[in-house]
């Protein structure tokens, strides 16, 4: 009978101790943490685990190079060279969680591996449907499905990284990457009716399902949310706007900006020009060209911006803000006027609210 399977490196926490322990193969290795201490104790594994892995970078034999230290070159590779380039930070963080993802999946395999049903296994995998290799692999389902289209973008950053290290060091024989079929592109916007319920929601009017219509009072009068819930929407109102009116990006509304600026897009209020990227920003296929401001939303921009200049006093009044700081980001949060922290989505619309 075969032998069962060796358990990997573990943690185990033992009582007489009171500490944090690593087992593996019968040995304990020490980390030094007490029972509160689990993010010391797990980052002490990572650490032994790190340093028991001999590293495959520089093998040009696909049968000999671990596809994790092909997707860990590639995050090196793609760190960004400036710490304070914001986007660029930010963008290096989605690429970690993606590339984390891959290696959840193929951290254990080999490049040689890499073959079109393997592939579809981790389609599969990623989108919760039932596989037999997956089982006959035990690989465990993942925690929390994606689309078929997000498992195809994961396997696009697999295949730019495969190719990023033949650049580097020549592969014998380079893997084809397949990728399920590309949806198609969006064929339909918000209509005016569904921009304008999307932007009294975030006004705070109530709508009803049933009779679908705004929700009124018994005098009549249109029913509105509480004044704080309506507060903390004002920047969801202003993104609303700014998109229904500019048809831009969510990514280059959330980063626009009121004065000048070669960084970040921003709004031009003496041309009434919406500048949509910034001149040393690098180019992308998203042009993101200058445009003039939409007559209806130039008079909420002025509107904005001298509310925004009054909320900038008193910010620094309360010791929130420097001397001479002001809020920047035409949508900001409300009580400190930072930019929003993630990504905006309303209704599943997240690539624009352009209404037609």
């Amino acid at each position: 009978m075969p032998g069962r399977k060796a358990k990997p490196p573990r943690l185990w926490f033992r009582e007489d101790d009171e500490t944090w322990i690593i087992l593996d193969h019968g040995r304990q290795i020490r980390t030094g943490c007490g029972r509160d201490n689990i993010d010391g104790a797990a980052k002490a594994l990572e650490t032994y685990i790190g340093e028991r892995h001999t590293t495959t970078v520089g093998a040009t034999d696909p049968s000999n190079l671990a596809i994790a230290d092909v997707l860990t070159a590639y995050e090196i590779l793609k760190r960004p060279k400036d710490k304070n380039d914001e986007r660029a930070c930010a963008q290096h963080e989605l690429l970690l969680i993606r590339l984390l993802d891959l290696n959840s999946f193929f951290g254990n395999r080999t490049v040689s591996e890499l073959k079109a049903q393997l592939c579809r296994d981790f389609v599969d995998w990623s989108t919760g449907t039932s596989n037999e290799n997956n089982r006959k692999a035990s690989i465990k389902p993942r925690n929390g499905t994606v689309s078929d289209q997000t498992a195809r973008r994961r396997l696009e950053d697999l295949r730019a990284a495969v190719n990023a290290y033949h650049a580097e060091h020549t592969l014998s024989v380079v893997p084809k990457i397949t990728l399920p079929p590309k949806a198609e592109g969006r064929h339909r916007w918000l209509t005016r009716n569904e921009a304008a319920r999307l932007l009294g929601a975030a006004i705070g009017y109530v709508w009803d399902n049933e009779r679908e219509t705004w929700k009124r009072k018994e005098d009549g009068t249109l029913l509105r949310r509480e004044r704080w819930i309506i507060r903390r929407r004002c920047p969801a109102a202003r993104f609303c706007l700014v998109g229904i009116y500019s048809a831009r990006r969510e990514e280059t509304i959330r980063r626009t900006q009121w004065l000048p600026t070669t960084t970040h897009p921003w709004m031009n209020l003496d041309a009434m020009v919406y500048q949509g990227k910034g001149a040393l920003e690098r180019s992308t296929k998203k042009r993101r060209p200058p445009a003039k401001i939409a007559a209806r939303l130039r008079p909420h921009l002025v509107r904005w911006r001298k509310i925004d200049q009054a909320r900038s006093a008193e910010l620094r009044a309360a010791g929130i803000m420097k001397d001479g700081e002001q809020i920047r980001f035409v949508v900001n949060r409300i009580h400190d006027g930072l930019p929003l922290a993630g990504k905006i989505c309303l209704g599943g619309h997240s690539r624009g609210c352009g209404a037609r």
